[in-house]
């Protein structure tokens, strides 16, 4: 290793400056500046950082003492890392609570609460959605499970080395468990990011090469003195140029941490092997400003993204570009603010963290469960009974379906749901252009046809009475997926699951993604008052479509999607159902191909699928886009409801595409179109005779797609013939899980 500057043995001005450059591409990242779409290698950096010091120290003590202070290790840490961070955690905490919606609170306490002891990764890999696609407003907390990952590391790293550093060589011995933990990890890392990219993410098993890699070099550094220097001077420049090309080249859409990460990771493991050589990197990067930010780097990188995040809660707008550089060079005012007044001090010893180790990891842990403390309560408390809003619904087995909903037979007139006889005729226009006289237009600067009585929208405070009640509605979803019949990403073979009269003489097929799954409790109370037999065959983010398209999840191509669908098309060939209802998000069909990307390519492709089915098949168009998580607005704006209504530019938004209405043409599949019983005026109310219409930014709530079930059966009987309803209505069965080949 070339000899270090400054006057600590420990200390180095280019990796300082190496700290400010990861953090620098951290902040921008989340800023959404400069286009760095990769700069969330940042914290990549970061980790082989940590690994070099941290496996250098405690490398340098073994060698120097025979031994390591486990207890002052920890207690080191503690000094370092926590003072900052409970501050941190505690402010955030405060300014959440009056600005995040209270739907939410519960929610960011409990994540608040995780950060707190170190389990931000775990509690965010549980959690729905990715680091780079949080649906609803993200957690302030976020950006704690990488100082989770790191924590979780130490806690077994130093006794690793104890253990194994015992009798001759050392280094050597470390450096073979490092090697084994850097193979190991990297290779479960390249496994896990195809399978379940959340967990590769975020955990620590998969990410633990990246610190082992900084480890393995701090084991070497010594023979690196043997390498000519202008050789390894070079590859620091490699290794810079590496993270460059990672940052600006990267993006979100990338399978991450997997293969990709390695370029980063060895890119930092030369910058550091080489930053400080004759003709290395070091000189830039021990510049004035990047040294500044690599000295606050620790407190900037906690304080930016809880500024980012709630700045625009707190201004109560989204912000611009211009906005947000000014919440990052505030989150920089911020850090240098926390690095002078609490990182500095409590590192240096504040008098009563000098009396001994002990007294210092006491004193820390104090401080994290009082956190811990403070969080749970404040806001889990906060919904514990939502004020305004009904109990909780009653189970499926208990009602079906709400009794203030009677069955009505009364359907709609032919001009509010079109269903065209003929194939060839144009298929229902919500096209928001068309004339005012078209009751379904959604055109938002036209006075939309008034509603039938039966649907009033509400308008001023939240109904006591709602349904389901507000603190229920994002759990208020279909009994497909507690059944086990919604089949996630990895399942390739529909399960068979039946439910309404297993006997009945008319079986309905339920095909394609959620958006398909959400029309379930409509169907489902249709079949139980007909005496029908409901099959499903329904998979999240799966639209039913011949292309390769993309899992945004997963970051790849969706193959098991694909497979599902040719299942699912094998299986219906046994079953023939009396009629096929087909449905998906057409917002969430994302082909590999950017030719396959347009209005004809989809719906031809959705046209082929169709052609594979045998018997009666309909459509039903996809539901309007509400654009914002709906139970959290209402609950931020309980006495005004209208403030969550949806404009119906936003509603319809893509309505225009026209996919399903191209498939159906090409395949003569009928269409079904229910949006004017969902959108009933403009802007689109968001609750609807007494009832919640959405759960979250597009599924509507299964008590709102109960109550859609007599439209759904006006629409039906339009497409074909259906046997008279039953004299009884049978008692709804759970879901009947099937051997293989019994539906048929």
């Amino acid at each position: 290793m070339a000899p270090r500057t400054g006057s600590n043995h420990d200390f180095r001005l280019d990796v300082e400056g190496l700290r400010g450059l990861a953090v620098a591409l951290v902040v921008l990242f989340h800023a959404n500046l400069v286009g760095i779409g990769g700069g969330f290698i940042g914290v990549d950096v970061f980790f082989v950082i940590s690994g070099f010091l941290i496996t250098g120290l405690l490398l340098r003590e073994r060698e120097a003492t025979g031994r390591i202070g486990m207890l002052q290790f920890y207690a080191r840490r503690a000094r370092r890392l926590l003072p900052a961070a409970i501050v941190v955690l505690i402010v955030t905490l405060v300014v959440a609570l009056n600005v995040v919606a209270p739907l939410d609170r519960p929610a960011v306490g409990l994540d608040g609460a995780a950060a707190a002891v170190s389990l931000a990764n775990i509690r965010f890999a549980l959690a729905s959605g990715d680091y780079f696609s949080v649906v609803s407003t993200p957690s302030p907390f976020l950006h704690f499970w990488s100082l989770a990952v790191e924590e979780q590391f130490y806690l077994v790293w130093p006794a690793i080395i104890l253990v194994v550093a015992r009798g001759g060589s050392p280094r050597l011995r470390t450096g073979a468990v490092l090697a084994a933990i850097v193979v190991g990890s990297f290779a479960l890392s390249v496994i896990v990011t195809e399978l379940a990219a959340n967990w590769a993410f975020y955990s620590l098993p998969t990410r633990a090469w990246e610190l082992g890699i900084g480890g393995l070099l701090a084991v070497g550094a010594g023979g690196l003195g043997r390498v000519p220097g202008r050789l390894v001077g070079i590859a620091g420049w490699v290794g810079l140029a590496a993270i460059a090309a990672a940052a600006f080249a990267f993006d979100s859409s990338l399978p991450w941490p997997g293969v990709a990460a390695a370029i980063p990771v060895l890119g930092t493991a030369a910058v550091i092997a080489g930053g400080s050589a004759p003709l290395g990197p070091g000189r830039l990067l021990s510049v004035a400003p990047l040294r500044f930010l690599g000295k606050i780097s620790y407190s900037l990188y906690l304080v930016h993204w809880p500024i980012l995040v709630l700045g625009p809660l707190v201004l109560g707008a989204e912000l611009d570009a211009f906005g947000r550089a000014a919440l990052a060079v505030l989150a920089v005012g911020a850090a240098m603010i926390s690095w002078a007044c609490i990182e500095t001090p409590f590192r240096r010893g504040l008098p009563g963290l000098n009396r001994g180790p002990r007294r210092t990891l006491s004193l820390g842990l104090s401080a994290m469960l009082a956190v811990v403390v403070v969080a749970t309560p404040s806001f889990g408390g906060t919904l514990a009974a939502d004020p305004g809003t009904s109990g909780p619904l009653p189970t499926q087995g208990d009602e079906p379906w709400p009794s203030e909903e009677p069955w009505t037979s009364d359907a709609p007139d032919q001009s509010e749901e079109p269903f065209p006889d003929d194939p060839s005729s144009p298929a229902p226009s919500i096209d928001p252009t068309t004339s005012p006289s078209d009751p379904a237009s959604p055109n938002p600067t036209t006075t939309p046809t008034p509603p039938k009585p039966r649907d009033v929208a509400s308008h001023g405070r939240l109904p006591a009475n709602v349904k389901p009640a507000l603190g229920l509605a994002r759990s208020d979803e279909e009994r497909l997926r507690g059944d086990r019949c919604l089949a996630f990403e990895q399942v390739v073979v529909p399960p068979e699951c039946v439910y309404g009269n297993a006997k009945g003489a008319f079986t309905v097929a339920l095909v394609g993604d959620s958006h398909a799954a959400h029309w379930f409790p409509a169907l489902e109370r249709l079949a139980m008052h007909e005496g029908w037999r409901v099959v499903t065959f329904v998979k999240v983010a799966c639209p039913f479509i011949a292309m390769p398209v993309r899992n945004l999840a997963l970051k790849r191509e969706y193959r098991e999607c694909a497979a599902f669908n040719e299942a699912t098309i094998d299986r219906l060939a046994r079953v023939k159902p009396d009629l096929t209802l087909v449905s998906m998000s057409r917002l969430a069909i994302h082909p590999m191909s950017a030719e396959d990307d347009t209005v004809s390519a989809k719906g031809a492709s959705v046209a082929r699928m169709l052609d594979r089915l045998s018997g009666p098949v309909a459509l039903i168009l996809d539901t309007p886009f509400a654009g914002q998580d709906v139970p959290a607005c209402l609950s931020a704006h309980e006495s005004n409801v209208d403030a969550c209504a949806i404009p119906r530019a936003t509603a319809f938004t893509d309505h225009l595409s026209g996919v399903e209405r191209a498939a159906a043409t090409a395949s003569g599949a009928k269409l079904i179109n229910l949006t004017s019983r969902i959108c009933i005026e403009d802007p689109c109310p968001v609750v609807v005779n007494g009832m919640i219409v959405f759960r979250d930014i597009g599924h509507l709530t299964a008590t709102f797609s109960r109550s859609l079930a007599p439209a759904l059966d006006s629409a039906i009987r339009r497409i074909t013939a259906v046997p008279e309803p039953a004299t009884t209505t049978p008692a709804a069965p759970a879901a009947q899980q099937l051997p293989a080949g019994a539906a048929s």
